[in-house]
């Protein structure tokens, strides 16, 4: 005999959106591309633009940027005190280490396939403290 499971929809669709969570960002940007292609714009109207933060912890930064108007692929690069750090490449979310009281110059250059790019910087001081 089989037996037979209810699922919520709502389970499923977050579940899916979970697993794949660009699904339903890239749905929504082709119903806008299309919108704007009919017009007469063009999806490149739309300007690349970067926000993000850095939280200053006990010893270690928390770092976030979120990007918008950006065509994919997008890339995003890191910089600390001026020097690329290539383990960083292509995060949104990064942990940097401190050494407290030193002031930090923190710089994420995002750049995408049109060839646009924008910068997040910031010069956050280090805390001291127990993690």
């Amino acid at each position: 005999m089989r037996k037979s499971f209810k699922i919520a929809l709502p389970a499923i669709l977050t579940a899916g959106l979970l697993a794949f969570p660009g699904a339903f960002a890239s749905s929504a940007s082709a119903s806008s591309s299309a919108a704007t292609g009919a017009a007469g714009g063009s999806a490149s109207a739309m300007a690349l633009s970067v926000s993000g933060y850095c939280e200053p912890l006990a010893r270690r930064f928390l770092c976030s940027v979120s990007v918008s108007g950006a065509v994919a692929p997008v890339a995003v690069r890191w910089y600390v005190n001026g020097y690329y750090i290539p383990s960083y490449d292509n995060r949104t979310f990064v942990g940097i280490g401190c050494q407290p009281t030193f002031s930090y110059d923190i710089r994420a250059t995002v750049s995408d396939a049109t060839g646009a790019s924008a910068d997040y910087h910031t010069v956050p001081t280090c805390r001291s403290g127990n993690p």
